[in-house]
């Protein structure tokens, strides 16, 4: 499996600088930030929503630009980190975010994080090598991080392995453009996020058509366990081959009425049996009894590397 990103550098002309290229949503907000010349590159395009890394003499920072449908979800991202970022720590970095609107698109302006993501730092394990120290560590800080906005009453919506940066002052969490709490409703926007992550009660609350939907912690705890699974194997948790079905040819919708109807067992983590433990009674518990956030730190914290 690979991330739906697609990564690469912003396409430049022969004899044009980058900026040449560079977007005219937040360009002159990002720019008075990083300084000018600034450098652009094009971290992540999917269509509808592209991330420019800015990189100037006074500062980096990170643009976001939501067009068409796309727009909506960015903005509703400037719209959480405006709310989240003075009470959840691993969100802080959203204090000094700037943000606008145009008639067809919406931005967002972050401080750019310097770090791996928990999917780069698992690199290791998912090559079959020994050295799991960092791995583990990751692991602890992210499931830590997720369990900090728990207790702060936040629900982050969107936990996966790329979504979080680990950097020298701790994990920091991105892509919550699907957060919420008491205060924040949920997006009606939302559908349950990657569908190979979903507890077995969220998907049947998307199948019920309920909305606004908005994922509880007890399915995020889920979600964590099955992207930290993915992280390690480079494989989904479920191991659908028992179903005798190839997930990769199902619409999500067809999925899920496949997966409301019978739930697979669990595949294995062979080259790291020790975190497999650990997470199988979280991913195999009902939402009653599955361990918080916070425990499974506890859990992870107690492995040997």
């Amino acid at each position: 499996m690979t991330d739906s990103t697609t990564v690469h550098p912003a396409t430049v002309l022969p004899g044009i600088p980058p900026q040449a290229n560079a977007p005219s949503e937040g360009r002159s907000e990002v720019e008075q930030l990083a300084g000018t010349p600034a450098t652009w590159t094009l971290k992540t395009d999917r269509g509808d929503t592209t991330v420019w890394q800015v990189t100037g003499p006074i500062g980096q920072w990170a643009l976001k630009i939501g067009r068409g449908e796309g727009a909506a979800v960015v903005g509703r991202e400037a719209e959480v980190l405006s709310s989240i970022s003075t009470t959840v720590p691993t969100m802080s970095y959203g204090a000094r975010a700037k943000s606008g609107r145009t008639p067809t698109s919406a931005w967002l302006i972050t401080p750019w994080l310097d770090g791996p993501s928990t999917w780069e730092v698992f690199r290791t394990v998912r090559d079959g090598r020994p050295d799991r120290q960092d791995a583990l560590a990751a692991a602890v800080d992210l499931a830590a991080a997720v369990g900090s906005m728990h207790q702060n009453g936040w629900v982050h919506g969107d936990v996966q392995p790329h979504h979080a940066i680990h950097m020298r002052g701790g994990v920091r969490l991105i892509g919550c453009s699907w957060s919420w709490n008491m205060q924040l409703s949920p997006s009606y926007a939302f559908h349950g996020g990657l569908m190979h992550l979903m507890s077995p009660e969220l998907i049947a609350r998307v199948e019920s058509g309920q909305r606004p939907l908005g994922p509880s912690q007890p399915d995020e705890t889920y979600a964590l366990a099955a992207g930290l699974w993915w992280a390690a194997t480079n494989s989904w948790p479920l191991d659908y081959a028992q179903l005798g079905i190839d997930p990769g040819k199902f619409t999500a919708k067809a999925l899920r009425e496949v997966l409301m109807r019978r739930w697979p067992p669990l595949g294995r983590i062979s080259q790291w049996p020790q975190l497999e433990e650990v997470l199988r009674p979280v991913l195999t518990t009902g939402p009653r009894e599955r361990p918080p956030a916070l425990q499974l730190a506890q859990w992870l914290r107690a492995l040997p590397a």
